[in-house]
């Protein structure tokens, strides 16, 4: 086999898999779901710095530490989306949505409850899109992660209201 040839053959089996990362897909995301999407990922940056603040602002470690799960699952949240978007032929967002501080743990943990409770609706309201189908899985384990942060948030809420924090 000349040169030539063997360079066809093999560069030519390569295509399938060079190819489709940079084509577009088979049917482009409505604009609805790319701005979901989009507003999803600038809370989820929002978040990760929300906690980042909160946590070194919080000095019980054990509530930090929720804190630092929860973000860290956001940054994942975050990665998946943008991720998603690209694969749909959209551009991701580098926005951030404005985060929320506040004096004292109380407010600091009320203000992740309501971020929780905005990433639930946000991903509620994704689910309904028919693009959603493609990502169910992903879409419905950030659903369920949110729902998670939240109930770990309310438990520390309710800790501190009973003075054990």
């Amino acid at each position: 086999m000349k040169r030539r040839n063997f360079l066809k053959l093999v560069f030519g089996s390569l295509v399938p898999f060079v190819v489709p990362v940079f084509s577009k897909p088979a049917q482009a995301a409505t604009p609805a779901f790319v701005s979901l999407c989009n507003i999803a990922i600038a809370h989820e940056y929002g978040a990760i710095v929300q906690y980042i603040n909160h946590s070194g602002l919080i000095t019980d470690k054990r509530v930090k530490e929720v804190l630092d799960r929860n973000m860290r699952d956001e940054i994942i949240h975050a990665r998946r989306l943008t991720e998603i978007l690209v694969k749909e032929g959209a551009t991701p967002t580098i926005a951030v949505w404005p985060p929320q501080t506040g004096k004292g743990i109380k407010k600091l943990i009320e203000e992740d409850i309501e971020g929780e409770n905005a990433a639930i609706k946000l991903y509620s309201q994704i689910l309904e899109l028919s693009e959603a189908k493609r990502y169910k899985d992903d879409i419905y384990s950030f659903l369920k992660r949110e729902e998670t942060h939240r109930s770990r948030l309310v438990e520390i809420l309710g800790a501190i209201k009973n003075g054990k924090i």
